[in-house]
């Protein structure tokens, strides 16, 4: 009788713990994402008001004023009532706008696609190795086989085996395109609040949204799976067959893109879903899901041990973290600066993984002496992971012929840099206000946060490395269910 006594004595005691410790969990992931939105509103505003006020550009001016009418209509919108429900058939308008806009661009990239370049060109390569010789290795003087996941590229690799035609490129990325757009309807319309409206007027409107199938980018398939996953945790129950699916799209999205915070923050989840059964059900239902990935993404590591003669999960990071360290111009830090040709010639007669380690511990060695030079550049990593998102419509334009290229340029990023302010602003306020989120809000919320707490402080942060990243937090405050927002506006 005393050991049964004790024994439901211990589990009470687990059981407030890891109540405790969720707790924590939930709070550090909404005030993580305030300070990380904060820094990137202030930084973001400062280096636009720099160009404006020393330079005189007059998009940036632009922008400026743009930016202060973003955060009066958030403002406004957000009002005393958190998340003021919308009607649903704007969803469905929307839709058909998405759909519209997409079909325009398709066919304007049947006749005149941007020229691929850097890595949008690598990625085509790779799929065209994969389809012709059945091999999948990048090259920059030294022979790289880890230094890309296989998603994309294999992708093409089967386009080009039933179509051979470069032409298969773009008809690829539309339909990636087409997949964010009709996904992203399922996944919002059931929630029928202004943070899932404003979600999804960006998925589906968007100018970086629309020019991003002009090129072949990794970001868009790893946002159409990561849609996906959001779905299947969204109805997530506990079956088995949920738990198939997750671990399947865990792996589709790296295979993509490489993220394991994904998986790891995948446990306290699932913890949180199942908090209200046996303590250890949730801890069991986050095995088998991350037994279930590896199973899927074992052929990559399997791959991987016949080539090095080791377990590797991680891509080769050294050519990245390299570039974005090593300089002594603080302004560039963050930013793709590249390796020196000297410094790939000396290192050339090395395997891969040697290769690897000496850039790393170049970049290492070179953050350790200059200190002073990475705690200046610190800012400046801000400013970029804060910066524009026009990544998509600035190389469309520079790699189109159009006699007003400049004018079209500064007429889509306004309409980018408008909807960038507001998926800024409103989750800042939305925050700020709300004192606890559901297990999915807190879920994707640590998403954004472990991602960025891992890229920012060694890797590269231009623009582009924070989408889709950078909606997160507007994705967390429209899946905060209603009956929970109403109870707390009554509060």
């Amino acid at each position: 009788m005393t050991s049964i006594l004790l024994q439901k004595a211990s589990v009470n005691f687990i059981f407030k713990i890891l109540t405790k410790l969720l707790s924590i969990y939930g709070s550090v992931g909404r005030w993580g994402n305030l300070i990380l939105l904060a820094l990137l509103i202030v930084f973001g505003l400062v280096s636009r008001m720099f160009a404006a006020v020393k330079y005189l550009y007059a998009d940036y001016i632009l922008e400026i004023l743009l930016a202060a009418f973003a955060a009066v209509l958030v403002w406004r919108i957000s009002g005393k009532n958190f998340l003021p429900s919308v009607n649903p058939k704007i969803f469905k308008k929307l839709l058909i706008a998405g759909i519209v806009l997409r079909i325009l661009f398709a066919v304007h990239d049947f006749y005149n696609r941007p020229v691929q370049d850097s890595d949008y060109e690598k990625h085509e390569k790779l799929g065209q190795r994969l389809a012709a010789e059945g091999e999948f290795y990048d090259f920059t003087g030294v022979e790289l086989r880890n230094f890309r996941q296989p998603g994309l590229p294999v992708v093409f690799a089967a386009g080009l085996l039933i179509y051979n035609n470069p032409v298969t490129y773009g008809v690829v990325m539309i339909i990636f395109s087409f997949g964010v757009l009709i996904s992203a309807y399922f996944l919002f319309n059931g929630f029928k609040n202004i943070a899932s409206v404003l979600s999804f007027v960006y998925i589906a409107i968007a100018p970086n949204m629309l020019f991003m199938a002009s090129n072949s980018n990794t970001q868009l398939p790893f946002f159409f799976f990561v849609i996906l996953l959001f779905i299947a945790l969204k109805n997530y129950s506990g079956k088995f067959y949920q738990m198939v699916i997750i671990a399947a799209l865990l792996a589709a999205e790296m295979y993509v893109r490489f993220n394991f915070m994904m998986i790891l923050i995948m446990i306290p989840f699932l913890i949180e879903r199942h908090r209200d059964e046996n303590i250890f059900y949730g801890v069991r239902k986050a095995g088998i899901v991350l037994g279930l990935f590896m199973i899927f993404y074992s052929p990559w590591i399997y791959r991987n041990y016949l080539l090095y003669g080791s377990i590797r999960l991680m891509p080769t990071t050294g050519l990245g973290l390299y570039s974005s360290n090593v300089t002594s111009d603080y302004t560039k830090a963050g930013g793709y600066n590249g390796v020196p040709d000297s410094v790939l010639n000396k290192y050339k007669n090395l395997s891969e993984v040697e290769f690897d380690k000496r850039l790393n511990n170049d970049a290492m060695n070179f953050i350790k002496d200059h200190p002073a030079d990475y705690i200046k550049g610190i800012p400046f990593r801000l400013m970029k992971y804060g910066g524009r998102q026009d990544w998509t419509i600035d190389y469309f334009f520079e790699h189109t012929n159009y006699s007003d290229s400049k004018l079209l340029d500064t007429i889509f990023q306004s309409i980018e840099n408008f909807l960038f302010w507001i998926i800024l602003f409103f989750p800042f306020v939305y925050l700020f206000r709300s004192k606890r989120l559901g297990a999915l809000s807190t879920y994707v919320l640590w998403a954004y946060l472990s991602y960025s707490m891992a890229l920012l402080p060694i890797s590269e942060t231009r623009s582009r490395y924070n989408f889709p990243y950078l909606l997160f937090p507007i994705f967390a405050a429209s899946f905060v269910r209603q009956d929970i927002t109403t109870s707390r506006s009554k509060a």
